[in-house]
C-alpha cells in the first residue's frame, strides 16, 4: 500500500528523461493545512510528492535514493496520519537518519517543525553529515520565506 502522494504532474506527458530533471520536493508532513499551504505557494516548476507520516517517508527515501528531490520539507512530529502500529512511534528524527543514509548530500533541507526540542538536535545530525539544512518554524514560514529557500534550492539542483 503506498502512503503518498505526487502532486502537480496529473496530465503531463513526459519521456523518462525529462521527467528525470523534474525539479521535485518531498514534503514530509501529516498537517493538511501545512500541506495546502506548501501546494499553494509552489511554482509550476516545481512538483511536491507529499509523504504523509514517517513511515511513508522512509518509504518513499529507501526508494529514491540518491539526488531525486531538488529538495526535502521536513516536519518532525508525524502522528497525526499515522497508518500503522510502528509508525506511531516514528518522527522526523527517523526520517533524518534515512535520508543521512540514503540521499545525497547535495539535496537542501527545510526543517519546518515547531518542536524547538527535537529540531536543533535534527539539523545538528544533517549538518555534520553535510546537508545543507535551514530551520524556519511552519509559523514564521511564509510564502516569500519559502521561495527564497525554494530559489536556493533550484540553483543547486541546476548547477549539478
Amino acid at each position: 500500500m503506498v502512503f503518498y502522494e505526487v502532486l502537480g504532474l496529473q496530465g503531463v506527458d513526459m519521456t523518462v528523461t525529462e521527467r528525470a530533471r523534474v525539479f521535485r520536493l518531498l514534503l514530509i508532513e501529516d498537517d493538511i493545512g501545512r500541506v495546502e499551504d506548501f501546494r499553494a505557494w509552489l511554482p509550476s516548476w516545481a512538483t511536491l510528492v507529499w509523504a504523509q507520516s514517517a513511515g511513508s517517508a522512509l518509504g518513499v527515501i529507501r526508494r529514491d535514493t540518491g539526488r531525486v528531490y531538488g529538495g526535502v520539507l521536513l516536519d518532525h512530529d508525524l502522528e497525526q496520519r499515522a497508518k500503522t502500529v510502528d509508525d506511531e512511534s516514528l518522527s522526523g528524527t527517523d526520517v533524518a537518519l534515512a535520508l543521512v543514509q540514503h540521499f545525497s548530500t547535495d539535496v537542501p533541507i527545510l526543517i519546518h517543525s515547531t518542536n524547538h526540542v527535537q529540531v536543533p538536535r535534527v539539523a545538528r545530525q544533517l549538518e555534520d553529515r553535510g546537508f545543507w539544512v535551514t530551520r524556519i518554524p511552519f509559523y514564521d514560514l511564509t510564502e516569500a520565506r519559502f521561495g527564497a529557500w525554494l530559489d536556493e534550492a533550484r540553483d543547486i539542483w541546476d548547477e549539478l
